[in-house]
């Protein structure tokens, strides 16, 4: 007997049918993406200003301390100008002054300490760059006008400057940008701050 082979399909093995994305689909989950990395870049910004914040506040740490030790040492006030000669870095450089016992200062000052790529300068002066002195208990009246050291950085935006003033005068009396230990000129972004006197 001949038997009749009956062929039988075998099931399709294909997946169903998936639908894809549409064109506006897709431009509305890009246009929500950008949404979000703009919100993550303006808010690293703030963060970034105040890393820039801090690193100026660790160098007036670090000046302070060499400045008063200078002082301590030779009875007089050092200077140290970024991007001059040796005569110049009082604070860096190897002195021959009476009682000299430093370098007070690992490495010279350099213009990158300064985190908006201004100047940066230690002055041994107070009235010097602009300005007759420090008002530093915020009656009005200028108390420091020589007989000190002061640092000097230009192109300060006013919201770090007055962050650097907050955290150093701490509420001292009088307007935040004269008085104190920390002043400020919008023009040229100029921050001055009283190390020591």
């Amino acid at each position: 007997m001949n038997r009749l082979s009956i062929h039988r399909r075998a099931p399709s093995r294909r997946a169903p049918h998936v639908r894809g994305f549409s064109l506006l689909e897709i431009v509305i989950a890009v246009a929500l993406l950008a949404t979000l990395a703009a919100v993550v870049a303006m808010r690293s910004g703030g963060a970034i200003d105040k890393g820039k914040v801090g690193a100026v506040l660790q160098s007036v740490d670090s000046l302070k301390t060499a400045c008063v030790s200078y002082h301590a040492d030779t009875g007089s006030f050092a200077w140290e100008y970024s991007g001059y000669s040796a005569t110049d870095r009082k604070l860096s450089g190897t002195q021959t002054a009476a009682g000299w016992a430093g370098p007070y200062l690992e490495a010279p000052l350099a213009s990158g300490q300064n985190p908006w790529n201004g100047t940066i300068h230690v002055y041994a002066t107070s009235a010097t760059a602009g300005q007759a002195g420090f008002d530093v208990d915020g009656d009005g009246a200028v108390d420091v006008t020589s007989n000190s050291n002061m640092l000097y950085l230009s192109n300060v935006p006013a919201t770090a400057a007055q962050s650097i003033d907050n955290a150093l005068d701490k509420g001292a009396a009088g307007t935040w940008s004269t008085s104190g230990r920390v002043t400020y000129t919008a023009s040229g972004g100029v921050l001055r701050i009283l190390l020591h006197y």
